[in-house]
C-alpha cells in the first residue's frame, strides 16, 4: 500500500471513493459546443487567439498519457510557442487511482505557474512512483519529486491532506466523465473528439466516425511527432 501518512492516505482514500475511483459513470448530455469551449477551471498554455485550441484529458498515472508527454507533446509544444496552438489539459482519474489523486493535487499545491512543471515531473517520474509504490516508499519518492519545486516533508503530507486540492481533482474527473471521457489520452482539436479507430493501414484518427485526413492521407492514431504536427496543420489551415 502507497506509504502516505495515516491523515493523508485517510484523505486519499474519501477522494478516490467520492470521485468513483474510475471512468465509468454515466455522462450527463453536453453539446460538443461545450465541451469542446475552454472553461474558466482549465489549465491553459498558448495564446487565446491561437487558430488551434488542443485539448487533452490526461492522467498522471496512465502510461499511454505519459508516452504522449515524451513524444507527441514536444511537437505540441512547438505549435504553442509559434502562437499556433492553445493546449488545454484537463485532469483524469486513470490508471492507478491513488497515484493520480496524490499527483494532481501535488499539481494543485504547487503556484499555478509551476502547474503544467509539475505535471512533466510526474510524467517524466512515473516509472520511479509506480516502483516506489511497490516498494512501499511513494511517499519518499513524492518528497524528492516536490522539493525540485520548494516543498518539504511537511509540504507534501499537508498537500495530499489538502481538501481543496483533493476537491478540485475531484471535480476534474467528475466533468470528465460528464464529458464522455471514457480513457486516457483524450484529444478534443477545434471541438472535434479525435477517435481511435480502425482505417485502412491500421488505427487512425477519426471525427464522427470518417478518418480524419490530410494531403498525406489517413492520420495515424499515435502520438508521435509528424502526427501532431499533421493535426496542428490541418486543423490550422481549416
Amino acid at each position: 500500500m502507497l506509504s502516505f501518512t495515516r491523515r493523508s492516505l485517510t484523505a486519499l482514500a474519501a477522494a478516490l471513493l467520492l470521485s468513483g475511483g474510475a471512468l465509468g459513470q454515466n455522462a450527463t448530455s453536453l453539446t460538443e459546443a461545450q465541451v469542446g469551449q475552454v472553461r474558466d477551471t482549465d489549465r491553459v498554455m498558448g495564446a487565446a487567439d491561437a487558430p488551434v485550441t488542443f485539448i487533452e484529458y490526461g492522467s498522471v498515472a496512465c502510461s499511454h498519457c505519459a508516452h504522449f508527454q515524451e513524444t507527441g507533446f514536444p511537437a505540441v509544444n512547438e505549435a504553442i510557442e509559434a502562437g499556433d496552438v492553445r493546449f488545454v489539459f484537463r485532469e483524469v482519474i486513470t490508471g492507478q487511482p491513488n497515484i493520480a489523486i496524490a499527483g494532481f493535487a501535488l499539481a494543485h499545491c504547487a503556484p499555478d505557474e509551476q502547474y503544467f512543471d509539475v505535471i512533466d515531473a510526474l510524467f517524466v517520474n512515473m516509472r520511479s512512483i509506480f516502483a516506489a509504490l511497490q516498494q512501499g516508499t511513494a511517499q519518499t519518492r513524492y518528497e524528492e519529486i516536490a522539493a525540485e519545486f520548494g516543498f518539504n516533508a511537511d509540504d507534501v503530507t499537508a498537500c495530499f491532506s489538502s481538501e481543496e486540492a483533493i476537491a478540485a481533482v475531484q471535480t476534474s474527473n467528475r466533468i470528465a466523465v460528464e464529458d464522455g471521457v471514457r480513457s486516457t489520452p483524450y484529444f478534443i482539436v477545434n471541438g472535434d473528439r479525435l477517435l481511435a479507430e480502425p482505417g485502412e493501414d491500421g488505427r487512425v484518427y477519426t471525427v464522427n466516425g470518417a478518418p480524419l485526413t490530410d494531403a498525406e492521407g489517413e492520420i495515424p492514431a499515435d502520438h508521435q511527432p509528424d502526427t501532431m504536427r499533421r493535426i496542428i496543420a490541418l486543423y490550422k489551415g481549416g
